[in-house]
């Protein structure tokens, strides 16, 4: 009999935040590196450990356990990133886009592959756009050196992309200067359903909430506007502040004393998903988006969309499509308005449309084809069988 184990296939997971885990930020790639890729993709086959980039020890890279996976942040001296990657020996790399170049930089096979999971490309466009707004501007991270290192790995064959949504497409090979016909796998982010979830024995309440960081990009304001207009619903405003914390935390602070909105903070688990079950709408206001998991974690409870984002036209087939929202957006509040009154007036209408959606997330974006094509496209690019 042969006692031999078989080794795992060995994938490190890059990414800048694990939503909260190892002292990082609460955002959507954190999510779903933590609580949907680093939770489902390992079995007795793979094994992912989290790369969060560089440490601040010089000789030793940090070390943290998060949910029984593996996490850390890299030595700062280069030797030392290059010799710790060795050591390791991953066989191959994933990254929810590409948020800092460290790993790859230091990593000194030439035949490690990468599957980069495109989920928010920003060319300069996009950020020409997110800067209109004036209030308090987005911080631009926008990182050529990055951008360049992906295509030098795009010229030697030595990345292979998939995308969330179709939509993103055009601005990843834009972003990355890809051949136009390059080709990218469509490959939906999974979410956790609720499979006991029935529509019909949860009524909603005249809820209406936003869901996501507090900051520029997001222009939670707005939300707050509409709630100071709307009087005979509750709003609730789910998340906290990160980066730039004071700044944000200034602009909120006017809107602490309208009675019907309600200030949540960040919430997670039980807790969120009784939000979704409860609330008729979810509303985003956010200058720029790709498709959040928020849009279909809501939709997975049949909560529609009001939003001036329409991914994969999903708000105009799940909601009400606002349009196009500029710069700091006040002159749109009663757009947002309009499109609550519209899915709220016809209760048989939205409860129709909310079972749609239930329907929708479940063959799209369930955790079962996620886990089955995430680990054969991995096995694909090594090459096993």
């Amino acid at each position: 009999m042969n006692n031999q184990i078989k080794k795992k296939i060995k994938v490190g997971l890059i990414i800048d935040e694990f939503f909260g885990g190892a002292n990082t930020a609460f955002g959507g790639y954190g999510f779903l590196a933590r609580r949907l890729i680093a939770k489902y993709l390992p079995n007795d086959e793979f094994q992912v450990d989290v790369l969060l980039g560089k440490g601040k020890k010089y000789f030793l890279a940090e070390e943290y356990n998060v949910d029984n996976i593996k996490a850390y942040r890299l030595p700062k001296k280069r030797w030392f990133a290059k010799k710790w990657l060795k050591k390791q020996n991953y066989d191959l790399y994933l990254s929810i886009e590409l948020t800092f170049n460290y790993v790859l930089e230091n990593e000194l096979d030439r035949n490690k592959k990468l599957i980069l999971w495109i989920q928010d490309p920003r060319p300069q466009y996009e950020w020409d756009e997110i800067s209109t707004v004036k209030i308090f501007p987005e911080t631009n991270y926008y990182d050529q050196k990055i951008y360049d290192l992906v295509h030098q790995l795009y010229v030697e064959k030595r990345v292979r992309f998939i995308s969330q949504a179709n939509f993103l497409n055009k601005k990843a090979i834009d972003l990355y200067k890809l051949d136009s016909n390059t080709p990218i796998k469509l490959f939906h982010n999974p979410i956790e359903i609720d499979y006991n979830f029935e529509l019909l024995n949860h009524p909603k309440k005249n809820m209406i909430i936003f869901l996501g960081r507090i900051e520029s990009v997001k222009r939670g304001w707005l939300f707050c506007e509409i709630a100071r207009k709307m009087p005979e619903y509750e709003f609730y405003m789910l998340g906290q502040t990160f980066r730039e914390s004071d700044k944000n935390s200034v602009i909120m602070s006017q809107y602490e004393n309208i009675k019907n909105l309600h200030f949540a903070g960040h919430v997670d688990g039980i807790e969120k998903e009784n939000f979704l079950k409860d609330a008729k709408i979810l509303v985003n206001t956010s200058i720029h988006e790709a498709l959040p998991i928020s849009f279909l974690e809501a939709l997975s409870y049949g909560t529609l969309l009001v939003s001036n984002r329409n991914p994969e036209n999903l708000t105009k087939k799940f909601g009400y499509y606002v349009g196009d929202v500029l710069g700091d957006g006040f002159e749109k509040v009663d757009d947002y308005i309009f499109g609550i009154q519209q899915l709220l007036q016809d209760e048989m209408k939205r409860e129709s449309l909310a079972q749609e959606a239930i329907n929708y997330v479940k063959s799209n974006h369930n955790i079962n084809d996620f886990t089955i094509n995430m680990r054969k496209l991995i096995k694909n690019e090594l090459n096993i069988n």
